[in-house]
């Protein structure tokens, strides 16, 4: 009994929970064991003789791995010994505490559930130490930490954790902004974490979140941009929070102010979020389970495997906020092969369906329906993945046979979101759900998408909603059989549907077609950014909305347009009776009765250019309200249903029988009708030319191809006159949308090229020369440009502006042009430095940029602008802005590089401009009067310090390897420079500059100040015989400094990189001296 109770005593840990049934696995056992083996070796040892034989023993790699172990283990078990432990290991260590950080980086991240309440405050208590002392990759165990600081969960060891990181990232503030990815992984997480902390008991810690994420969002915007989309769905479910609020103010309202480079929420919202983020807000035993569920589990056998997680993470109130980071990581992370696609492994749109179906709490539902449709909303088949889609899609068709409600909610959630979302954007969200279900048809995910938009177990209105937004993807019968003619239904639904939006937007209580979903104030930023007016939607009121039409009104609607009250569904009607049915009699003025009665029957363009012949003259007074509008909403309905749905462009650029054809529907008859009358239109024309653009977003760039074509075949006609753009009829379109003339141009230059970029680039050169004043260096259209053309592409637009036909440059601006583009991909940054290669730009337009390059983000404009340089001779101000550039520990290849190319062929040349340069900062060391800059020149205001031009000039002597390059500091110039700078600097200096200062060789050139002689005036013209003892004294400075770049043939890179006097060299330098 005895042996049995020492057994079980001797496997009792003090680092890790363990009970009766748990079996130790690897981890802790090398843990164990490595903590036994340290106390056996240094077991009734003093301080000193532990330390010796702890050197001695941790030089075998195995024995100092177990070593560094079993001091980590004293340090999480043993808070009264860990400082000397601390200490002791410092001392120990051979590899920077390496063995050290890589083993507890493992801990934290497989075994920080089963860790003691000791071990884990001693973490935070090593972690800390770690970052005061700046311990090589600590942020890998921070990192891991902050994925343990898991989202849904206010228990107290999980706010002990989180504070506590808190405390550290506050403390140490300068090494958390040094690492750009753990900024971005902490404001992610805490961000996400401060959507949990609203109870008033958690106040005190929520605002101490608040007020540190908010000051790292401002003070570090350009390392926050890059998280993209997800950042901004967070961001929403704290905006109610005042800091939040004023920060959402400014991403809208001025983004400038956050960041120079940034360009608003929607430069954000076009940015996928790394998959590291969306993993780092799960707990690593959560992505586990979860994986496995995912890859392990037969699609039927699943329930308990749900029960059981339903049981872990979802029994409080507070988890239901863990349903949406869960349905974004199965989305972006979890992509099954096709192998697993194949077989009967549970599906990911199962598992999603459950996480949506088993939420309660409606806030947490609504934020989970959006983490499933988030991609849809700005899919780019060009560049996001189908994988991201194929979830949302599959939910809605496999749910429609059997579960219809959550097909219903789903359905009408993405209906709504797909215009609330962004008002100011619609069209582009309405575009990238479009394109997803476009792909998701293409790609065969499910076969047909009629069973799901058109089945009979979705209730009316949900169907009308449907034919509304995806009219494009409904069967023929389906879409014809929406009225031609407006009806008091559509209207009065068209009503309602207005109501419930302004109550959502106004955090009313409002149930959804009758779904038993309500959103509450606090689910409103679900459904919306920016309302109508462009104003925050994002903090609620509690203002009660009246109702917005009463019966009165609905009554007087219906004896205008008198239409019977009829209850049956329209939808088991014929065609031709629902329209004899829903028809009004209404009656036009006689002026356009005759031509719009016929074009309605013809619908071709021929008729539609007679009727705007009578409709344009027309003043407002001809018209009463509801006559206009009848003329208007059939008038867009026509000229929308004729228009091709696919093929909408010429098969050829040349052959006119097809030019012809693609312009021959009656939507180009408009386009013709406005092309061939310039005078100003009436109101009630420019109504109809807005209700058209809204309509149809394609009427931008449709004209611009109208006019490409038209003007082509009118020449071929009548070769005698010339036919040009008119660019005052596309202004005619912007001011029907009250829009700017640049923005529309990018709007519809955007969407053509998603159409065909194909037709884009053909319509490129005329886009830049009727708009150049817009076009030129603007970089929204070379950002469209770039994202779509290859290697073929470039050299048609090099043609072209060698040819003189494209000009997409100018000097004046680009700088900035290109400032914008060193975000952009590294492909496009090459065809672009190849376009500005072609339009012969002088380096003096461009050369301002050289400062703000940075060697790691921007290789591409470092690599065209040495190349430029290759070309050029150095001047003052090449150099001046050379040496601007900040200093890195390491040196600045580009610098480096450049200098060694110029010092090939100017060498005496670029070492009077660098020495000018450095004696320019010591104005007292010189006797000579200080030189005004001459007229002409600017003096710019990014001029190198003393202590930039050193540090250059350090990094070149160690890139000068075996004496080549040495040539450019054994000039006269360069020599009295150097004495300069050393005379006024200070012992710091002397000493980080020492192997550059010695290269300053005392002889008959550079100690005259030392003789005494006058260093004002010019110089005395020098004999014959003392121009060659200069001639050889340069020699001898040419060999001196030789020497000391002068190392061993088998010398590593830190023995050149430290260059020592050789005897050779004293003896020579001695012999200087002695002639001297």
């Amino acid at each position: 009994m005895e042996q049995q109770q020492q057994k079980s005593s001797a496997h009792v840990s003090k680092l890790f929970v363990c009970t009766a049934v748990d079996i130790k696995d690897d981890i802790e056992e090398k843990f164990e064991r490595s903590f036994l083996n340290l106390q056996m070796q240094i077991v009734g040892l003093s301080d000193k003789e532990m330390h010796d034989i702890l050197s001695q023993i941790v030089c075998k790699d195995k024995q100092h791995e177990e070593i560094s172990i079993g001091f980590l283990y004293i340090m999480l078990t043993d808070p009264a010994m860990a400082p000397k432990t601390y200490r002791d290991v410092t001392l120990v260590s051979r590899d920077g505490m390496n063995v050290i950080v890589a083993n507890l980086t493992l801990l934290v991240a497989e075994k920080y559930t089963k860790l003691t309440e000791i071990a884990r405050r001693q973490l935070i208590w090593v972690l800390r130490e770690f970052v005061k002392h700046q311990v090589l990759s600590v942020e890998n165990v921070i990192w891991n930490c902050l994925r343990q600081a898991g989202g849904g969960d206010a228990s107290h060891r999980n706010l002990f954790l989180i504070e506590s990181l808190l405390d550290i990232f506050i403390e140490f503030r300068t090494w958390l902004e040094s690492n750009p990815f753990l900024v971005q992984s902490t404001v992610y997480s805490y961000v996400r974490l401060i959507e949990d902390h609203a109870n008033p008991a958690l106040m005190p810690l929520r605002q101490k979140e608040v007020k540190f994420t908010i000051s790292l969002i401002r003070e570090r915007f350009h390392d926050i941009i890059p998280l993209g989309r997800d950042f901004v769905r967070l961001l929403q479910n704290v905006a109610r929070i005042p800091e939040f609020e004023q920060l959402w103010r400014d991403i809208l309202y001025n983004p400038k102010s956050l960041h120079p480079t940034f360009n608003g929420i929607w430069h954000l919202l076009q940015i996928r979020t790394s998959r590291r983020f969306l993993q780092c807000r799960l707990l690593p035993e959560m992505e586990r389970k979860i994986s496995f569920l995912a890859s392990s589990v037969k699609f039927g056998n699943q329930k308990r495997y749900q029960d059981w997680f339903q049981d872990k993470y979802f029994a409080t109130p507070e988890s239901h906020s863990l349903r949406s980071d869960l349905i974004r990581f199965i989305i972006n992370v979890i992509h099954p092969t096709n192998d697993m696609l194949c077989s009967d492994i549970i599906p990911r749109w199962a598992i999603i369906g459950w996480l949506i179906s088993s939420c309660t709490n409606p806030i947490a539902s609504a934020n989970a329906k959006l983490s499933l449709f988030y991609d849809w909303l700005f899919f780019d088949p060009a560049k996001d993945n189908i994988m991201n889609i194929e979830p949302g899609i599959l939910v809605m068709y496999h749910s429609i046979r059997n579960h219809p409600f959550v097909s219903s909610t789903l359905l009408d959630f993405l209906c709504r979101i797909t215009k609330n979302f962004y008002v100011k954007h619609e069209d582009k969200i309405r575009m990238g759900v479009y394109n997803s279900l476009k792909l998701i048809l293409e790609k065969q995910v499910i076969p047909n998408i009629q069973p799901l938009f058109e089945s009979s177990k979705l209730d009316r209105e949900l169907r009308n909603l449907i034919r509304e937004n995806f009219r494009e993807f409904l069967s023929p019968a389906t879409t014809l059989s929406q009225p031609l003619y407006p009806s008091v239904h559509s209207i009065l639904a068209h009503n309602v549907k207005k109501e419930i939006d302004q109550r959502i937007l106004h955090g009313e209580n409002v149930d959804l077609h009758g779904t038993g979903i309500s959103t509450s104030h606090n689910s409103v930023t679900v459904f919306s950014l920016v309302d109508e007016d462009n104003k925050l939607a994002l903090i609620p009121t509690d203002k009660e909305i009246e109702s917005v039409f009463s019966d009165e009104a609905a009554e007087n609607l219906g004896k205008l347009y008198k239409i019977e009250e009829n209850t049956d569904d329209d939808d088991d009607l014929p065609l031709s009776k629902v329209r004899l049915k829903e028809k009004p009699k209404v009656e036009l003025a006689e002026a356009i009765a005759e031509s719009f009665d016929s074009f309605v029957t013809k619908r071709n363009s021929y008729t539609w250019e007679a009727f705007l012949n009578d409709f344009r003259p027309l003043p407002a007074s001809a018209f009463e309200e509801f006559q206009l509008n009848y003329v208007i909403s059939n008038t867009v309905l026509i000229l929308r249903e004729t228009l091709p749905q696919q093929n909408m462009f010429s098969e050829s650029k040349t052959e006119e029988k097809y030019l012809a054809k693609s312009i021959s529907y009656p939507l180009y008859g408009l386009f013709r009708f406005l092309y061939e009358n310039d005078e100003k239109s009436k109101k009630p024309f420019q109504t109809l030319l807005s209700e058209l653009c809204e309509s149809i977003p394609e009427i931008g760039y449709l004209l611009l191809y109208f006019m490409k074509v038209y003007c082509k075949l009118q020449t071929r006609k009548n070769s005698q006159q010339s036919y040009q753009f008119k660019t005052t009829i596309y202004r005619q379109i912007c001011d029907a949308v009250d829009d700017k003339v640049g923005n529309c141009l990018v709007r519809d230059l955007d969407l053509l090229e998603k159409e065909s970029t194909t037709i884009y680039l053909w319509l490129l050169p005329d886009i830049y020369r009727e708009f150049k004043s817009i076009a030129i260096n603007n970089i929204d259209l070379l950002r469209i440009t770039l994202r779509c053309i290859d290697a073929k592409n470039v050299r048609d637009i090099i043609y072209s502006v060698a040819q003189g036909k494209l000009t997409i440059f100018k000097q004046d601006g680009l700088i900035d042009c290109i400032r914008e583009s060193l975000e952009f991909e590294t492909y496009e940054q090459f065809c672009l430095w190849q376009i500005v290669q072609a339009h012969d730009v002088p380096l003096k337009s461009i050369q301002d940029l050289l400062p703000e390059l940075e060697a790691g983000n921007h290789p591409e404009a470092l690599s065209h602008f040495l190349l430029l340089f290759k070309n050029e001779e150095p001047t003052n101000e090449i150099i001046r802005l050379m040496l601007s550039r900040e200093i890195k520990s390491r040196g600045d290849p580009f610098v480096t590089s450049a200098l060694r190319f110029w010092c090939q062929r100017y060498e005496e040349k670029l070492s009077e401009i660098i020495a000018s340069l450095l004696t320019s900062k010591y104005p007292n060391s010189s006797p000579n009067k200080r030189k005004r800059p001459s007229k002409g020149t600017s003096v710019s205001s990014s001029n190198p310090s003393a202590d930039q031009v050193l540090n250059h000039l350090e990094h070149y002597r160690r890139s000068c390897r075996h004496g080549t390059g040495t040539g450019l500091y054994v000039h006269d110039m360069m020599q009295r420079a150097l004495q300069s700078a050393y005379s006024h600097s200070n012992d710091g200096t002397k000493k980080q500059y020492s192997d550059l200062f010695a290269l300053a060789a005392e002889d008959d050139t550079t100690a005259v100040g030392r003789r005494g002689g006058s260093g004002r005036g010019r110089k005395q013209p020098v004999s014959k015989k003392d121009s060659n003892n200069h001639s050889t004294t340069s020699k001898k400075n040419a060999e001196i400094v030789k020497t000391l770049y002068s190392t061993d043939e088998n010398s590593s890179e830190e023995d050149w990189s430290k260059p020592k006097l050789t005897q050779a060299a004293k003896r020579r330098k001695k012999a200087i001296n002695e002639s001297d």
